[in-house]
């Protein structure tokens, strides 16, 4: 069964500064056994803001990683640090949740940071903890974003906290803020 929501954060016109600002928020708080399931339309951002968590990851660790390859043909791309591994997946062009396991995908999530670009395949209901991203491509134009971050289960308000102090997140959006300061 999925835990319950705990906080949801919104917010409207962001450009890609404002996703790669939040990402980088994400790699500052995020460790092993975290799982962001980044969700949206094709082209809406979430390799992007996957890119930034990784791209930031590797700063601070002093390395340079020239190109971070979408993992849409792969499926999977590793990035190993010292301090926390990444998995970011793309189940894109996953038919059924028997080739997750095939995979071996559900298996890793303990033992990393897992970035899942399309979670809806996934039908395990067991995710107890896990951050849902969705990023939307607002109407107006293609160049403006609007997201939404939920987080389910326990252990999540220092990654909160750094969010709402970013100034990207106001207080009339943020549900249940309460539990968590």
């Amino acid at each position: 069964m999925l835990a319950e929501t705990n906080t949801i954060l919104e917010s409207f016109d962001l450009d890609i500064l404002d996703l790669s600002e939040i990402g980088m928020i994400f790699a500052e708080h995020t460790k092993n056994r975290d799982l962001l399931l980044l969700s949206g339309k094709v082209g809406s951002g979430k390799t992007e803001f996957s890119r930034q968590i990784i791209k930031a990851k590797a700063a601070k660790e002093n390395l340079d990683i020239q190109e971070i390859s979408s993992p849409t043909f792969s499926l999977i791309q590793n990035y190993d640090f010292q301090h926390c591994k990444i998995s970011h997946i793309d189940l894109y062009r996953v038919n059924s949740e028997e080739e997750l396991f095939e995979l071996g995908i559900p298996d890793i999530f303990d033992n990393q940071i897992t970035l899942l670009e399309w979670p809806e395949i996934l039908e395990i209901k067991n995710l107890s903890r896990n951050v849902s991203i969705e990023i939307k491509e607002t109407k107006e134009t293609k160049e403006v974003r609007v997201i939404k971050i939920e987080f389910f289960g326990n252990e999540w308000s220092d990654l909160i906290g750094a969010l709402l102090g970013s100034g990207h997140f106001s207080d009339e959006k943020i549900k249940n803020k309460k539990r968590w300061i």
